[in-house]
C-alpha cells in the first residue's frame, strides 16, 4: 500500500510541474511538445524555422513580436500568427 502512495505522490507531483512554465520548458526539449496544452506543433515549428531559412534568431524575433502585441495569447497561436505573417509578405 505504501509502494502506491509513494507512485502516487510522484505521479501528482510530475503532473502539477508539468503545468508550470519550467515544466512545459522540459516537455519541449525532450520532445513533448505536441502533449503540451497550448504548445505549437511540431509541423508549426518547423514551418516557421525553413520559413526563416532556419535562422533561429528570426524565428525568435517573430515569435517575440507576436507576443508583444498580443500577450494573452498561446504559444500555439503566437506561431499561427508569425506564419500567417510569413504568407502575406509572400503574396506582397
Amino acid at each position: 500500500m505504501a509502494s502506491w502512495m509513494l507512485v502516487l505522490a510522484v505521479v501528482a507531483t510530475l503532473a502539477v510541474f508539468a503545468t508550470t512554465s519550467r515544466g512545459r520548458e522540459l516537455a519541449k526539449r525532450i520532445g513533448f511538445r505536441d502533449h503540451v496544452k497550448g504548445a505549437a506543433s511540431h509541423q508549426d515549428v518547423v514551418y516557421l524555422l525553413d520559413a526563416c531559412d532556419g535562422d533561429l534568431k528570426e524565428v525568435a524575433r517573430r515569435i517575440e513580436l507576436e507576443r508583444s502585441r498580443v500577450p494573452e495569447l498561446s504559444e500555439a497561436e503566437h506561431h499561427r500568427r508569425a506564419i500567417r505573417k510569413v504568407f502575406a509578405e509572400r503574396q506582397a
